[in-house]
């Protein structure tokens, strides 16, 4: 028997036989002719891989749909293939000119300071794997699986899990990979337990007696004996029966405690995967859309891009309310060339002070807002709003966006409501002023109000306590916002750290916040706590 330990990419617990993937197989042997042709020979390749594409866009489900869409689009990339071109001309084959040019286009992505967006050079690199395999004459055809099994490989790419399918595939174990990649997304999507990062050793492991895949703990077990079998048996069947639980809790309806009191469970989110998980998991529409994290390979999105970003994200909600915060950009999320080395960064140009600094992209990105906002349900929160006069500033680029497209003759939501996140300690205390002002909801950020009110950096693990603890100094400046807000009607949505802990949760329950944003695998933790709880009985904590 042999343990490895990896990182959960998708939660599950299966047990069964091991199927070894392999990337590369035999192909044609490769002979460069003149660049005109092997231009030609490329453009031929893309087409194909291109009609292949979009018939695993059509295999998969929901918002999986997009990445093979996003695969499509990287294929028409004018940077990748000015790239390809270059190595052509060169004298290099279209094969190896594609492999060069991936590599170099899928670094440049992986050197983003943001994991999620790293993760999107593996899409480069399957859309790019497709075109050589095509120009190479290699097998294309799905890997065949006889019996139901455990997938295991150096690394997976969406489309291989697509092409096999739910059915035949028990789990996923491999040597690489992250949680934010695409082929994890997708493995959550679909169910599939999956376990990355546990290193090539196990690769070459005897695996005749199977195995047993467990992604709860990110573990993965080679040759188990008979007591790790009858345990995960028994794990198996206990799960099973707490999915049906709380699958029926998700749709028994909106959550209310014992005294009747209705709590909004929103989630947050970073794209329309991430959406259409937390609409499964019956989130009642979602609390922040962290729009940042459209930003691909260090490069700002256009205005046009943008739009479909959130269009996305809005068919992923389903018709359910979406609260977009406009980019929070600088601190712990930095972009080449707009951001700067700073001795402190968290306290200096980040979120709307940023946007502020760069007017052209805060108007591109309020457009593409107010357009989609005529599409759905979407809201826009503005975010590190300090003080009134921060909140003015980001109005009167408001105003000049919409400007822009009545000029433009562009259709778009002319009643959209702005709100602002609460994040630092004056803008709970300043909250009224705020709301004075004209802002029309209130999203407290818990993690960025407990790093400044403790002055708890939270990205140095030696101040987690900080974070996880009951925090009475943030309970007080909450109960502020809630203060100023009631005399408005202005409603309060509390996300970070905080609304995913259901302790936290039923404490600012307590205190009257009735909207919590959290991540979608908190939702029904959180939903179970507060269906047992009664908010007006004494608190026994």
């Amino acid at each position: 028997m042999q343990m490895y330990q990896g990182a959960t990419a998708s939660p599950g617990l299966v047990m069964g036989p091991v199927r070894r993937l392999q990337h590369s197989g035999p192909g044609l042997e490769r002979v460069v002719q003149t660049p005109g042709r092997e231009q030609a020979l490329l453009n031929a390749a893309v087409v194909l891989a291109k009609d292949e594409l979009r018939l695993l866009e059509e295999a998969a489900v929901g918002t999986d749909k997009d990445i093979f869409l996003f695969q499509q689009v990287m294929l028409d990339d004018p940077g990748l293939n000015r790239e390809i071109a270059s190595y052509i001309a060169a004298g290099a084959g279209a094969a190896p000119a594609v492999e060069r040019a991936a590599q170099l286009y899928a670094g440049r992505i992986e050197a983003a300071d943001d994991d999620y967006i790293r993760q999107r050079a593996m899409d480069v690199l399957d859309a790019c794997r497709r075109v050589v395999n095509i120009l190479d004459g290699r097998p294309r055809t799905p890997l065949r699986l006889e019996t139901p099994s455990i997938l295991v490989s150096e690394y997976i790419y969406p489309s291989d899990i697509v092409s096999i399918g739910r059915g035949m595939l028990l789990g996923v174990a491999c040597a690489e990979g992250s949680e934010q990649s695409h082929a994890s997304i997708i493995a959550r999507t679909m169910g599939i337990p999956a376990v990355v990062q546990l290193g090539a050793g196990f690769l070459n492991q005897n695996c005749a007696a199977g195995a047993v895949l467990d992604a709860d703990n990110g573990r993965l077990i080679l040759e188990p004996d008979e007591a790790v079998r009858k345990d995960a048996q028994r794990r198996i069947v206990g799960a099973s029966i707490l999915k049906k639980r709380l699958a029926a809790l998700g749709a028994a309806g909106p959550c209310r405690t014992k005294d009747g009191a209705h709590v909004a469970l929103m989630a947050s989110c970073s794209g329309p995967e991430d959406v259409e998980l937390a609409m499964q998991a019956g989130a009642e529409g979602v609390g922040l859309l962290r729009s940042e994290f459209s930003i691909m390979a260090g490069r700002i999105p256009s205005e046009e891009e943008q739009y479909y970003f959130y269009l996305s994200c809005l068919q992923a909600a389903g018709g359910k309310p979406v609260t977009v915060r406009t980019f929070d950009i600088g601190a712990d999320k930095s972009v080449p060339g707009l951001t700067e080395d700073s001795p402190n960064p968290a306290l200096g140009m980040r979120g709307l002070r940023m946007s502020l600094a760069h007017p052209q992209m805060f108007e591109e990105q309020l457009c593409a807002l107010l357009r989609a906002g005529a599409r759905g349900p979407l809201r826009v929160a503005i975010p590190m709003v300090s003080c009134p006069e921060d909140w003015q500033r980001a109005m009167h680029h408001v105003e000049k966006a919409r400007r822009t497209l009545r000029r433009r003759g562009v259709v778009f939501n002319e009643e959209m409501e702005f709100g602002c996140m609460v994040e630092t300690p004056s803008a709970a205390l300043l909250a009224g002023d705020i709301l004075a002002a004209g802002c029309r909801f209130l999203v407290v950020g818990t993690n960025d109000l407990v790093q400044y009110t403790y002055a708890a950096d939270r990205l140095d693990g030696r101040f987690s306590d900080f974070f996880s603890a009951r925090s009475p100094a943030v309970h007080r400046l909450v109960g502020m916002v809630l203060d100023a807000a009631a005399g408005t009607g202005a409603p309060v949505c509390i996300c970070g750290v905080h609304a995913g802990s259901p302790n936290q949760v039923v404490r600012y329950a307590r205190q009257g916040v009735r909207c919590f944003s959290t991540e979608a695998a908190s939702l029904l933790q959180v939903k179970a706590r507060l269906l047992e709880e009664d908010l007006t009985a004494p608190e026994t904590d």
